[in-house]
């Protein structure tokens, strides 16, 4: 691995942070139409959607060596 300067690093863990986000926002939602029993179309493309998000995010992590795994929580605490 190449040294990186800070503002690499930064725009990195911007990235990462944003990537975070989005798989959180996309499982919610995707939850949200499993329970309202909307069409399965529907259904499929934000599974797309989140296995996209994850990839992404995974591959940002691979390049420090990192790994995450996302397991979505069955309720809130």
């Amino acid at each position: 691995m190449k040294p990186q300067t800070i503002i690499d690093l930064e725009q990195w863990e911007l990235r990462v942070s944003r990537l975070i986000g989005l798989v959180a926002i996309t499982n919610q939602t995707l939850q949200m139409h499993r329970e309202t029993g909307d069409s399965w179309l529907m259904i499929k493309q934000y599974e797309e959607l989140l296995a996209e998000h994850q990839q992404e995010l995974d591959q940002l992590l691979k390049t420090h060596g990192l790994t995450l795994k996302v397991v979505p929580a069955d309720s809130a605490a």
